[in-house]
């Protein structure tokens, strides 16, 4: 059993996680990352080819939030020398009967980010593979785009081993077994190691709930399913000619979200949401219902879709809590503990921000960022 001591060790190598050394690193800090599985793995939250990214949220607070976001992507492209970002504009529609798309207007008006609103027949006139009824209630946000996900996650790994030398050590295939509070300092155990942390950042996804079972509010590990269709006309999905979109349907079941052919992966559609799921012994083959799910959805919204193989499907977690919304910061009772595991399904177009929010907290106490709203 090794004896290890450390300024700040992070438990988890996902988009939070690497972000977090990055930002560590880029200070000067010296960085434990620690990664129960091979750095790149498929097993958790963060892998794939893209994220959506949008300033385009019911909640005023995350509209908000996504600005200091922004800004944190285009930093880390300037530090890589790298683009990570693609501008495709973004779509939110829903049924007459709900007021999402009215929700995103509101919060898009209050930043002062650029949006057009339209019905069903303006959006069929702009982007005809869209066939919803006249009805509906359509935004389109021409700063939306993707995150190329993978490509970040590593880039911000390769950034924390550069800017930190020696002061960087990433442990992969290496699972925590168990975190002791009881001390001064936390104690983290795997098979291997005994690690005295001055500062524990926990950003362990799904396994969130089982390293800290104390946390405040209760964490629900999902499973998500993800198709990729190959159109046989690949033309009007590509980046420029269909945005990613986001569907907010009457039922917690009828939420949907896609973007258009990204690295050769094809058209990425996909359910929000998901059964409960223990994140070691979840079922990795999308099933045929799911499938038909999908499949009906694109019947009515994106029909010339319908008949398109799929090429390709991932499985993921989400890890979220009762309200969906985020929890971050410190522990209570345990200043030195920090956290940002729950990300309820909509965290990765923050990450690089939160990465720079918990170096704040572990190095300074504070940050200046206002995350009042998700504080635990």
């Amino acid at each position: 059993m090794e004896q290890l001591h450390a300024r700040n060790v992070v438990i988890g190598a996902g988009a939070m996680g690497s972000a977090t050394a990055y930002h560590l690193a880029r200070r000067g800090e010296p960085v434990l990352l620690l990664e129960q599985f091979a750095i790149g793995h498929d097993r958790g939250s963060s892998h794939g080819a893209a994220r959506i990214t949008r300033h385009s949220y019911a909640d005023p607070q995350y509209a908000r939030l996504m600005l200091d976001a922004f800004r944190a992507w285009r930093e880390l492209e300037a530090d890589a020398g790298q683009n990570l970002y693609l501008r495709t504009g973004g779509l939110s529609f829903c049924p007459p009967q709900v007021d999402y798309v009215a929700q995103v207007a509101a919060s898009l008006q209050a930043i002062d980010i650029p949006h057009r609103r339209m019905s069903g027949r303006e959006l069929r006139h702009a982007f005809p593979v869209f066939e919803v009824p006249e009805t509906y209630d359509v935004l389109f946000e021409p700063d939306a785009g993707l995150i190329a996900a993978a490509r970040a996650i590593s880039l911000q790994l390769e950034l924390a081993r550069q800017l930190g030398g020696d002061r960087t050590r990433v442990l992969a295939e290496c699972p925590v077994r168990a975190i002791d509070l009881d001390g001064n300092k936390p104690i983290v155990r795997t098979d291997s190691h005994r690690i005295s942390a001055d500062r524990l950042i926990v950003t362990a996804g799904a396994w969130a709930c089982r390293l800290l079972p104390q946390f405040p509010v209760p964490l629900r590990p999902t499973r998500q399913q993800v198709l990729y269709f190959r159109p046989n006309d690949p033309a009007p999905f590509t980046p420029g000619r269909f945005p990613v979109f986001i569907h907010k349907g009457a039922e917690a079941l009828d939420d949907f979200y896609g973007m258009p052919e990204f690295q050769g992966r094809g058209v990425k559609v996909a359910r929000h949401g998901g059964p409960d799921v223990d994140p070691d012994a979840m079922d990795r083959v999308v099933d045929e219902p799911y499938r038909e799910v999908i499949r009906h959805f694109l019947k009515r919204s994106i029909p010339s879709l319908v008949t398109a193989p799929i090429e390709h499907t991932e499985v993921c977690l989400y890890t979220s809590t009762p309200d969906e919304h985020f929890r971050l910061g410190t522990l209570p009772d345990c200043p030195n503990l920090i956290t940002a595991s729950p990300c309820s399904g909509h965290g990765f177009k923050f990450s690089c921000l939160i990465g720079r929010v918990l170096a704040d907290l572990a190095t300074q106490g504070a940050t200046k960022v206002d995350i009042t709203p998700w504080q635990l």
